[in-house]
């Protein structure tokens, strides 16, 4: 059994771990971490004696992982992608639910708060509230004719691989009602973290998405967050509240929908509200559908 100090070293062997599950080359692993081949052995040794199961098996000196490995590959991505977070102060949590602030190349900041989605029904937007109320009586049915008021308002993604793929951007969207219907629908067809307006966050989005699509249930967040809405364009502050519910293509297949209403009613912790911009007035989203 492997020694209790073990634990205190927990990164550097999901770290070992991880990448070389992407090399499957203890060569290039090592020079990716610049660590040695001894070290990135021992590590793994540790984690399999740890967890009691094989995560690799080596033949003819080729690496591959074991269905144990591939099915702990995501989760262990997901702990130090969370621990780094946390380590650089850019996650917390208020009330047990999530607060998130990241920095970007130009030091626009993101501010994303959860929120419980009962606070909804007190001071959501009605766009907001026409969702919930859509996605309970359509029984999370993306092709039930009680969805058909807000297909326009959303953006529906289908689970491809460890990322989500946009297969419906809706003519009334927030991305396109902000970015206009050629760039918005340029993202149908692309993975979340390479689509028209990726940024640092988005593998934080790839978790939450990965958690609402697997409760099947609704997430209520309140989001700041700097846009350029044109090419070349410094960002500019946009205000919403999004709201992602788990639901079901016609055949049966898990979705996520995401339904953003463009509002400059939020309430982020640790956030000044008085000194950062507004969304501006004509693109505000706060009307009964």
């Amino acid at each position: 059994m492997p020694q209790p100090h073990s634990h205190a070293i927990l990164f550097e062997m999901l770290r070992s771990f991880t990448t070389l599950a992407h090399t499957l080359n203890l060569s290039k692993a090592v020079r990716v971490l610049g660590s040695t081949r001894q070290t990135v052995r021992r590590h793994i040794d540790i984690l399999e004696d740890i967890r009691g199961e094989k995560l690799f098996k080596l033949q003819d000196r080729q690496y591959n992982l074991t269905e144990a490995g591939s099915q702990s590959l995501h989760e262990a991505e997901i702990l130090l992608s969370r621990g780094e977070a946390w380590l650089t102060g850019r996650t917390k949590t208020v009330g047990g639910l999530a607060l998130v602030r990241y920095d970007d190349e130009q030091k626009f900041s993101t501010y994303l708060q959860q929120h419980p989605v009962t606070r909804i029904w007190d001071d959501g937007p009605p766009l907001l509230q026409a969702g919930a109320q859509s996605w309970v009586d359509a029984k999370a049915r993306l092709d039930h004719p009680a969805m058909e008021r807000i297909t326009p308002y959303i953006n529906v993604f289908r689970k491809h691989e460890e990322n989500w793929l946009c297969v419906h951007v809706g003519e009334k969207s927030s991305i396109a009602r902000l970015l206009g219907p050629t760039w918005a629908k340029s993202a149908i067809g692309v993975v979340m973290t390479d689509d028209p307006i990726k940024s640092d966050a988005d593998s934080f989005s790839v978790e939450i998405y990965n958690r609402v699509a697997l409760e099947g249930g609704l997430r209520l967040d309140h989001i700041f967050v700097g846009m350029a809405r044109e090419e070349g364009q410094a960002p500019q502050p946009i205000r919403y509240q999004r709201l992602l519910f788990g639901c079901y293509f016609p055949d049966g297949s898990p979705a996520l929908a995401n339904l953003t209403a463009l509002t400059n009613k939020i309430d982020i912790a640790k956030l000044d509200l008085k000194n950062v911009g507004m969304t501006p007035e004509e693109d505000l989203m706060e009307f009964d559908i």
